[in-house]
């Protein structure tokens, strides 16, 4: 196997036609048709399935595909930190980030990132923390923000980012809403909106709460959206469980309001894949997601948050350790 099958191997893939990709191959067809019968005939599997219309992967050829896009990626970025080894970094980078901290995050990196390292393409990727490390490990994201508790894994490194605090948010006019924070009893008799993946981030602050607590919710819906939460608060249907930050500009305009709830706090960690080198790249965006997010804390930008230093009992949890 070398990394010429692997290129043709995924422009056969992107078009499911041998003549086709051929062409795009600058190669004549049937040496297109010896290159992949060799590639499978090294792994022993059939990689795709040849009929009328064309070709389509087998699972094996799915898996394959996967592998390849992740060791051609990684090649050409080998190219270019070689190259730029001086210069400025640049290349791709996947960073991963859960939905609702995308809208407070993505903007002002962007800003920098055009400025200060324009030559790096960005693509974001938004997804809940359990699939943002599956993705870490993997290799199919560079870098990401992950919730805590987080899984121990000898694949990524993670670093503290920063804490927030979980609010309940609801109309501004609501005077249940008073005073600096509130007892998490509070929450007992008010219809609740929540929003993400149950045993994960703000679910899981919140679960293991009310658990320590004894206290049951009044879950009206559920929502994986924050945008989707606040539209039903501001119809007056009940309360969101969240972090306030991407609300910011409604709770500024005293449309909404936050109240931070006794005890519950959700912490933010910085990881990377060690499945490979970082890249130049990768590098650079690493540690601008730490600058960017510590400059918009220190601006008032980023409601409720903190970087300080995580409680060393919340850093990780053992009883998520995967087991050997």
């Amino acid at each position: 196997m070398d990394l010429r099958q692997l290129r043709y191997f995924k422009v056969l893939a992107a078009h499911q036609h041998f003549g086709r990709a051929a062409a795009v191959l600058h190669i004549a067809q049937p040496a297109l048709s010896r290159q992949i019968r060799l590639l499978e005939s090294e792994l022993g599997v059939r990689l795709v399935e040849r009929h009328s219309r064309g070709a389509s992967l087998t699972p094996e050829g799915e898996l394959l595909l996967d592998r390849a896009y992740f060791l051609l990626r990684y090649v050409d970025q080998i190219k270019v930190d070689i190259i730029d080894l001086h210069g400025r970094p640049r290349g791709p980078v996947v960073l991963g980030l859960p939905p609702a901290l995308a809208s407070v995050l993505v903007l002002p990196l962007m800003r920098v990132l055009r400025e200060r390292y324009p030559e790096i393409q960005l693509r974001v990727v938004e997804n809940f923390t359990p699939a943002l490390g599956d993705a870490l490990e993997q290799g199919t994201v560079d870098v990401a923000v992950l919730s805590g508790p987080i899984v121990a894994s000898p694949l990524t490194h993670t670093e503290y980012l920063l804490t927030e605090r979980i609010c309940a948010i609801g109309l501004a006019s609501d005077a249940r809403l008073e005073g600096d924070s509130l007892p998490i009893a509070t929450l007992r008799h008010v219809p609740l909106i929540l929003t993400g993946v149950q045993n994960s981030g703000i679910r899981l602050a919140l679960e293991r709460a009310i658990a320590k607590a004894n206290v049951e919710l009044d879950t009206v819906i559920e929502v994986e959206s924050v945008t989707v939460a606040v539209q039903l608060v501001r119809a007056g249907i009940g309360w969101t469980i969240h972090f306030p930050a991407p609300v910011q500009s409604e709770i500024e305009s005293e449309l909404l309001r936050a109240v931070p709830i006794d005890g519950i706090t959700l912490e933010r960690y910085l990881a990377r894949s060690v499945v490979r080198p970082r890249s130049a790249a990768t590098a650079a965006m690493t540690a601008l997601v730490l600058e960017t997010a510590r400059s918009l804390i220190l601006g008032g930008q980023w409601l409720m948050a903190e970087a300080r230093s995580p409680e060393p009992a919340h850093d990780l949890d053992p009883a998520l350790r995967r087991q050997p």
